[in-house]
């Protein structure tokens, strides 16, 4: 055999060791549904039909089921397949899933941009009335799981029902704070001086507040980087607060916030959550460590948008599955779920809430 055929064969050998190591370790597998039990299934929600997909974990006797309650954006009841590796993580431990898209994407009719807040709360009380429900699932606790723009829909949402539990994940209290905050951070980003980005951050406040007055007297010529559905949203939730709904949300509530997260300041949103959930309510808030808005891991994901994300990044992501979240950051809300719910965590040791979180 020649010396550049071995070569050749050589180094086809390591190529394949390294691909077959990968497959192995990496988390492709945190993408695929196909070893659980899945089942389409529609609700109506006002004008709307909205179509998602119920995710139960095989050889489970009423698992308990969190509904997804999506963020900003137009989002599909996987967000893109970016939901697969939490869903995932949740199916590990027993935990069922639903989720659905969003009025107006993929099979759902509507339109997610005409929505208020109210709206959106009616529409996460009709998907829970469905799952409720199903015979099969009759004595399954069923809650919601809801992230960011889910800050302002399901403290109404748990006003209006009592849910088995509540889970939070960058969960902002005021819009207009939030607004400011995600404008504050951006300007750090791109290298502003303290006083500029003080100063900046005044001045898009002010127009905000003239531009979002009210929806009778919203002026979309002072927001022209805004479609006018898109204005016409924003018009509409701007004056949303959260914190009216906080003291009389119903059932357990857990409330996570990512300690670098640049869209949503936690600490701020964290201390209202401690001042005005119930006293007697069962309740844990918590920031956790190194994490984004989404709880993922801030050295490698952290990024405002995900228009943001480059394709190198996009792929690190797939590759790492699971592990691309914040260490403990899925455990967390697995083990908590299940404890509220009296089931049986995972036969794995595994941290308590307190141990994996930095309260």
């Amino acid at each position: 055999m020649k010396r550049s055929t071995k070569w050749l064969f050589a180094a086809l050998l390591v190529i394949i060791t390294i691909s077959a190591t990968l497959l192995q370790f990496s988390g492709f597998k945190d993408f695929d549904l196909s070893q659980h039990n899945v089942t389409n299934i529609s609700f109506s929600s006002g004008n709307d039909t909205l179509s998602g997909s119920l995710v139960l974990p095989k050889k489970a006797q009423s698992p308990p089921i969190a509904l997804i309650i999506h963020g900003d954006g137009p989002q599909d009841r996987f967000s893109n397949s970016g939901y697969l590796p939490l869903i995932n993580s949740l199916l590990s431990h027993g935990i069922g899933v639903f989720t659905w898209d969003k009025p107006g994407i993929g099979k759902s009719t509507g339109d997610w941009l005409r929505q208020s807040m109210q709206d959106r709360s009616n529409e996460a009380r009709a998907a829970y009335a469905e799952i409720k429900s199903l015979p099969h699932l009759k004595n399954s606790p069923i809650g919601f799981l809801g992230f960011s723009q889910a800050g302002w829909v399901l403290p109404i949402t748990d006003n209006e029902t009592k849910p088995a539990f509540t889970v939070l994940v960058g969960a902002a209290v005021s819009w207009r704070h939030q607004g400011a905050y995600y404008t504050k951070r951006q300007l750090e980003t791109a290298g502003l001086s303290p006083e500029q980005v003080t100063q900046k951050v005044t001045d898009n406040l002010k127009v905000n507040d003239a531009a979002f007055a009210s929806p009778d007297t919203a002026n979309p010529s002072l927001r022209p980087d805004m479609s006018r559905d898109r204005f016409d949203f924003v018009a509409r939730n701007y004056d949303s607060d959260a914190t009216p709904y906080l003291g009389s949300m119903q059932g357990p509530i857990l409330a996570l916030w990512g300690a670098d997260d640049k869209n949503v300041d936690p600490r701020y949103n964290q201390a209202i959550y401690h001042q005005k959930l119930h006293p007697d309510q069962e309740q844990v808030t918590a920031i956790i460590n190194h994490a984004t808005h989404g709880l993922l891991k801030a050295q490698w994901f952290n990024y405002q948008l995900p228009a943001e994300w480059s394709l190198w990044r996009k792929g690190l992501f797939i590759l790492m599955g699971h592990h691309a979240y914040a260490p403990r950051a899925l455990d967390t809300i697995s083990i908590w779920i299940n404890k509220v719910t009296q089931v049986d965590a995972d036969s794995k040791a595994t941290p308590s809430v307190a141990q994996a979180t930095n309260q």
